[in-house]
């Protein structure tokens, strides 16, 4: 119990006991009405904790909850009406033991009493107000989580953002690009139209797709085919492809720009000559989608700047915020293995 709830509890306790101090002033001084003050503070204090900790060991346990949540929306509400009527009948009969225990004008131990429904009703109150409360202060927290969670989200995204612009507008991807482009306005105008259509069509994907959170698998890969197209043409027989996804799972989702990520480090940390091509395949397994591309690391480290992780780094900041599982990268059997899980649609 957190220095708040207790203030509260306490607040509550020191409200009955002024109550109860009024309530004895009509008919006593002031010495005799403070008498039973101190005794309805604390027992107020402590049936109020009490209510605090049974509802947190019971209905509040993580599987107890779930079980209830899971029988609709009728049954839950008649379980929680029938388990505060029966903590509530327990501690009125505790009550009344004791009231008649220290000689309380009118107590009565019996259930048919004026005194039992009177002590029941008071109860009942308090059990109620204890429960409004902390369902007040669990909406507070969640909602406080939720904003939480969605700045970091924000914050992630943002720096994907910025990251991915960042790699697109490379002095070296763009001057390569131009450079493959001028090559080809001279030699192939068609194919110097086809390259000028998957480099637009890289710049309006990062622009269009940088703000969302995730995107579909089926957008990830067509943005992946133009890029490759741009590759393909840099580097020709140096560099090859395959696809072997399940087109079920075109519709799953990931974060945007995730593919672009993994072949670009692919192109970028390993040989990709005529002796030597690099072979990348991207494959869908189970709900993963798995980018493997041959290890053949470069004998000239790229820049200090850039080999950094920091976009791997990212990718798995950000899918601990929308997954329960991260990213996995290893290299086995002279593969470097990128192993990305895939968010049903329904999320």
């Amino acid at each position: 119990m957190n220095k708040n709830r207790l203030l509260l509890y306490l607040a509550i306790s020191l409200f009955l006991g002024l109550i109860e101090f009024l309530n004895d002033l009509e008919d006593e001084n002031i010495l005799e009405s403070l008498e039973f003050v101190p005794a309805v503070i604390l027992y107020t204090m402590v049936l109020m904790t009490g209510i605090y900790y049974i509802r947190v060991l019971t209905i509040q346990n993580s599987k107890v909850k779930r079980y209830i949540e899971n029988k609709g929306i009728i049954i839950p509400w008649i379980f929680y009406f029938v388990f505060i009527c029966a903590q509530t009948f327990v501690f009125t009969i505790i009550t009344s033991v004791l009231g008649y225990f220290f000689g309380l004008d009118g107590a009565d131990v019996g259930v048919f009493s004026l005194f039992f429904w009177v002590i029941f009703t008071i109860i009942f109150s308090l059990v109620l107000i204890v429960y409004m409360i902390e369902i007040f202060l669990d909406k507070e927290s969640q909602r406080r989580e939720i904003e939480i969670k969605l700045s970091k989200i924000e914050n992630e995204r943002t720096r994907a953002k910025y990251l991915s612009l960042k790699n697109q507008l490379n002095p070296h991807f763009l001057f390569n690009s131009f450079n493959s482009l001028s090559a080809l306005i001279n030699i192939d105008t068609n194919k110097a139209d086809q390259f000028l259509l998957e480099l637009s069509n890289v710049y309006r994907y990062n622009l269009n797709h940088s703000e969302e959170l995730v995107v579909s698998l089926e957008k990830e890969l067509a943005l992946i085919k133009s890029y490759m197209s741009l590759q393909t043409i840099r580097f020709k027989e140096s560099i090859f492809i395959d696809y072997k996804i399940d087109t079920q799972k075109y519709s799953y989702l990931l974060p945007p720009m995730t593919l672009e990520l993994l072949v670009e480090n692919a192109i970028k940390h390993n040989i990709v000559e005529k002796k030597s091509p690099l072979y990348i395949t991207i494959t869908t397994t189970n709900d993963y989608v798995i980018v493997d591309n041959n290890y053949q690391p470069r004998t000239t480290s790229v820049n200090k700047e850039e080999s950094h992780g920091i976009g791997l780094k990212n990718l798995k900041n950000q899918y601990k915020l929308i997954h329960n599982e991260t990213p996995t990268f290893s290299i086995t059997k002279e593969k470097y293995i990128a192993k990305i899980p895939l968010l049903t649609p329904n999320l």
